[in-house]
């Protein structure tokens, strides 16, 4: 579920079931062409299918955090950024991203989970994908539900 499709007056009756927190980060850097950052959102878009549409219910997708203008500063904001979101409540983040490059950043961010799926991983095995992020959550979810 996207964070656009909440009410204000749903939330509370939501709130219960959504427990995880999905912030996609697609690493735009602002010196893209037009068509380059295009082509980073779509592919960001397909990563988040591989959370969304499997885990609707449980997960709740924000924003995109867009740019990462250089390595240090983006991932302090992005850290921050986590730090706050799990504050406000959510039990597990997860950071998602599509370009490999940002697997530091986001192994980094003090999100309970980072994945990076690069369109060549999801292009060349998306079952073998899918497995995975599905056996990491169910290992993210059993771990702190034990807990």
């Amino acid at each position: 579920m996207k964070f656009s499709d909440v009410e204000e007056t749903a939330w509370d009756e939501l709130r219960p079931y959504v427990d995880t927190c999905v912030l996609p980060v697609t690493g735009l850097t602002g010196s893209e062409q037009p068509w380059e950052a295009t082509r980073a959102l779509e592919q960001l878009r397909d990563a988040l299918d591989c959370l969304e549409i499997p885990y609707k219910g449980r997960v709740l997708t924000y924003p995109a955090f867009h740019f990462i203008t250089d390595e240090e500063c983006g991932s302090e904001t992005l850290k921050r950024v986590c730090a706050r979101l799990k504050n406000s409540g959510f039990r597990y983040l997860i950071v998602i991203g599509a370009k490999a490059e940002l697997e530091n950043i986001l192994s980094e961010s003090g999100a309970d989970c980072a994945l990076t799926l690069p369109p060549v991983m999801l292009n060349d095995s998306l079952p073998e994908v899918k497995r995975q992020i599905a056996q990491k959550l169910q290992q993210l979810w059993s771990a702190n539900s034990e807990g």
